[in-house]
């Protein structure tokens, strides 16, 4: 577990590193794409969509907000809610930003390119076993 924990915080840091530049991270990105795909969405969902609470949610959408790359908006359909919407400017931020930076990484570096195809499927089905019987023990 210690191993596959190190591979990927080491991974998840060279995409947090390659992402400075652009003054954003990973979870920014995350909300930012997740918005430009599907439409605005509450802080509620923004917040399970990045597997955080409410109020890390609400700060991490008021950073982004500053950036003016979102705005928050009354819900039309109902009044009590508010909804936070990309707008013009962070859609061609979400653009501008090479996708390989923050899809997978593989154009600069490739974790993956270290396993043959069949050591790769045979890692995606033992992690996927791995990741069943965690969630069965919770």
């Amino acid at each position: 577990m210690e191993l596959i924990s190190r591979a990927f915080l080491e991974w998840k840091r060279r995409v947090a590193k390659n992402l400075v530049p652009f003054g954003t991270n990973p979870k920014q990105m995350f909300v930012l794409r997740t918005l430009l795909e599907s439409g605005p969405m509450s802080p509620s969902e923004i917040a399970d969509l990045v597997l955080a609470d409410r109020p890390t949610a609400t700060s991490l959408i008021g950073t982004i907000q500053r950036a003016e790359w979102v705005s928050r908006r009354k819900d039309p359909t109902n009044g009590k809610r508010v909804l936070v919407h990309i707008t013009k400017r962070g859609q061609a931020f979400v653009r501008s930003v090479p996708e390989s930076l923050w899809r997978t990484g593989k154009t600069a570096f490739d974790p993956e390119g270290c396993f043959t195809s069949a050591e790769q499927t045979e890692l995606i089905r033992l992690l996927g076993k791995l990741n069943r019987w965690v969630d069965s023990a919770v």
